[in-house]
């Protein structure tokens, strides 16, 4: 298996979000894409792969020292070597791929998160980081597009941790904040317990799912219209969680009972539609 390849095979199979968001991109750039995609997955997963934090530290220090490897040109992993192009092309700048250890290194520490702001912050060293460097190989004039795509970043992450609330609580982590917890009386101990029957549990989801919508909408107007081609496949990105947020209030905010998901077919039908619309200059329908 080559590093393009491995990269693939980690975030990009057919079926997955990843992998019809990136569709209708040009090769060389679906291939930079995923390399960043495949990284952000890597460091992320060492919280879960290594419950031992000396072994996870120890991990993330390999990492450090392989994206200084990276940048001299010397990489060693198949996700750096598939890196090496796409940084020198695109100019990709190395603290980001840094800030997203930083987040990793910060979630070792603490198996909750005290404010929204606080989650927020990861949010945007986990993935805001990857968005912004994935609209920089998508290309754009307006310098606007940045802060759109750590928008659209920080909003599929917090997402993800909706979906996942489950299966997050079960390996021992809730990564709602304890002030959004606290408003609504709802204790972390329910949570890791798996308590379906939680007064409140609904209005707790939702309240999630309004945040991400807003931080969508945010993100939304700050793209110009000229700039949509060209970074539509952030705008797919962007139709398909609005496309589960739906999924998610029409189960009814079941989300300790189990992961709303959506088709492939859905997925292809949806990456298609905002395809063809951001060439018209249109927004995402979802």
């Amino acid at each position: 298996m080559n590093p393009v390849e491995y990269c693939q095979s980690k975030v990009a199979q057919p079926g997955t979000s990843l992998y019809y968001s990136l569709l209708f991109l040009p090769e060389h750039q679906k291939q930079a894409v995923t390399a960043l995609y495949a990284y952000q997955k890597e460091i992320s997963d060492i919280v879960i792969e290594c419950p031992e934090i000396i072994i996870a530290e120890t991990k993330l220090q390999w990492w450090q020292e392989e994206i200084s490897r990276l940048f001299a040109g010397h990489p060693k992993h198949p996700i750096t070597q598939s890196l090496a192009y796409p940084i020198s092309i695109y100019n990709l700048p190395q603290e980001l791929f840094l800030k997203v250890i930083e987040g990793v290194t910060r979630n070792l520490e603490q198996f909750t998160y005290p404010t929204f702001e606080n989650l927020v912050l990861y949010c945007y060293q986990i993935a805001g980081t990857i968005s912004a460097m994935a609209a920089k190989i998508y290309g754009y004039q307006d310098q606007k597009t940045r802060k759109y795509a750590e928008q659209l970043g920080i909003a599929l992450q917090l997402t993800h941790i909706l979906r996942n609330v489950r299966q997050d609580a079960d390996r021992g982590r809730v990564y709602l904040s304890q002030d959004t917890l606290d408003s609504l009386s709802i204790s972390i101990e329910d949570l890791l317990a798996g308590n379906n029957n939680i007064q409140n549990l609904s209005a707790l989801f939702a309240h999630y799912a309004s945040q991400i919508r807003h931080y969508l909408h945010n993100a939304l107007t700050l793209l110009n219209k000229h700039n949509y081609y060209s970074q539509r496949a952030g705008l797919i990105q962007a139709a398909l969680c609005l496309s589960v947020l739906d999924a998610i209030e029409e189960d009814g905010y079941l989300l300790l009972q189990r992961q709303t998901t959506l088709t492939p077919l859905r997925k292809l039908w949806i990456a298609w539609r905002t395809s063809r619309r951001s060439q018209r200059g249109l927004i995402p329908k979802h």
